[in-house]
């Protein structure tokens, strides 16, 4: 054993040395063959150590596997894996193994390509079972592990053209009712305000939640405005809850005790006021609790009961969903911003939330003079906290004139803090503007008058 160690060392220490460095080599020629002999030597180690597991499987060496499944590299997943993969490369598919071991193939693409070949039927004879993996590792340089996986699956076709659609609708039907068996979905919450929600779907069912969260993903120009660019990850996580709030607002929702369902939410006056402290969710016993920021943002327009506690705890007003936007202001609201009024934002009116310019906990009236839509993530970023300068928080009002919403940003954004419009209000006030002048030729025509009247008697009141 020191000696396969002392070989291994000097072979790595031979690397270090040659000196190899993508800053001087320029060209990097050097560079890209040292590389492929690493990949290549990689493999022939891997399939060295996958032979050597399969020898001690084998042998009943159980010390050998044990140390493998509690060794701290891998993941306990990880280790059944390797083991069921040394397995079969020993006992079914000796010319992939034999691929690996001279360093023809990566250990990703044998992965790929022993994943594909065991959804074969296992009815096949030992030569039908060479041809297909001779047929397989002729494409092995030209497709990587993914493309290597579906096409060994689809290795029957070659074997026995005439069975193998029969074959291939018995695999779907199996693994369909496999996928209706396990399907789950499951949330869970880490205590340091995170929640986890993991789903495992039959893949139709996941291929269209995929496709209507990417529609709904929100453009990268509708967080420029604000200097913080997402990562698509995070940007599908926005998606599902517009996904969620469109949901929330159609009406649609199943009846939990003669109402649609709603979270309740508990705070006291003063965390309202001074943005300190904490607010309980009631009903839901794995969160502890959620911010008082996130609390006004939920209890602006979006579908909680907010119960206003005093010092005492005694409720101080249990507030009603209606009560906050009705289905008139919200009407109104959706006819003047047509979706999310932030710069740069094009989440439609029915994913959106009706935000409160002055709050309702500050006294905010809910009116269309005090409103405007926003999506949740820009909502956020517009609920005002009490315990930061108005200065470094975004700020919208209403253009005096046209009526129309209008963002400040704050100073670490923009030092001068130059006011900023959606562009469908810029183009909506262009066309309102554009007017056709006067055609040449024809004068202009003078203005109606207007029948005269009586005038009417004023009280002392109106002179």
């Amino acid at each position: 054993m020191n000696e396969i160690q002392h070989l291994a060392q000097q072979f790595v220490a031979a690397l270090w040395e040659s000196g190899i460095s993508p800053l001087s080599d320029t060209s990097g020629e050097t560079t890209t063959v040292t590389l492929e002999v690493v990949a290549e030597v990689e493999a022939q180690l891997a399939g060295f150590r996958l032979h050597a597991l399969h020898e001690a499987q084998l042998s009943s060496t159980h010390r050998v596997t044990d140390q493998v499944r509690s060794s701290l590299r891998t993941t306990s997943k990880q280790a059944t894996a390797t083991l069921k993969l040394a397995s079969d490369l020993g006992e079914r598919f000796s010319l992939i193994a034999a691929a690996l071991n001279e360093g023809r193939i990566s250990v990703e693409q044998t992965r790929g390509i022993i994943d594909g070949l065991r959804k074969l039927p296992s009815q096949l004879t030992r030569s039908e079972l060479i041809r297909c993996q001779e047929t397989i590792l002729e494409h092995a340089h030209s497709f990587g592990p993914l493309e290597l996986r579906k096409l060994a699956a689809r290795l029957y076709e070659v074997v026995d053209p005439d069975g193998a659609d029969e074959e291939q609708a018995k695999r779907l039907a199996a693994e369909d009712r496999a996928a209706e068996r396990n399907r789950s979905v499951r949330f869970s919450f880490d205590g340091h305000g995170t929640g986890v929600m993991r789903a495992v779907l039959p893949e139709a069912q996941m291929a269209q939640l995929k496709a209507q969260i990417d529609a709904l993903m929100p453009p990268i120009s509708s967080y420029r405005e604000t200097n913080q660019i997402p990562a698509p990850d995070a940007r599908r996580a926005d998606a599902l809850v517009l996904w969620a709030e469109i949901a929330a607002n159609s009406q649609d929702l199943p009846a939990q005790g003669g109402d649609r369902p709603h979270v309740y939410v508990s705070v006291t006056l003063d965390t309202l006021l001074d943005g300190l402290g904490s607010t309980d969710l009631i009903g839901i016993p794995e969160i502890d609790s959620i911010t008082a920021g996130e609390a006004r943002r939920l209890a602006c327009d979006a579908g909680i009961i907010p119960a206003v506690l005093g010092s005492t705890s005694e409720p101080l007003d249990v507030g009603r969903e209606h009560r906050l936007f009705t289905p008139a202001i919200r009407a109104a609201l959706v006819l003047r911003d047509q979706g999310c009024a932030f710069p740069g934002c094009d989440t439609p009116p029915v994913a959106c939330d009706g935000h409160h310019i002055v709050p309702w906990w500050a006294g905010g009236p809910s009116s269309t003079h005090n409103a405007v839509l926003l999506c949740p993530h820009h909502h956020r970023l517009l609920e005002p906290d009490p315990g930061q300068s108005a200065h470094s928080q975004w700020r919208v009002h209403l253009d005096p004139t046209t009526g129309l919403p209008v963002f400040t940003p704050p100073r670490h954004i923009d030092p001068l803090q130059r006011p900023r419009q959606h562009q469908r209000f810029l183009l909506r006030q262009l066309k309102h503007q554009a007017k056709a002048p006067p055609c040449p030729d024809q004068p202009t025509p003078p203005p109606p008058v207007a029948p005269s009247r009586p005038k009417p008697e004023m009280s002392p009141a109106w002179m």
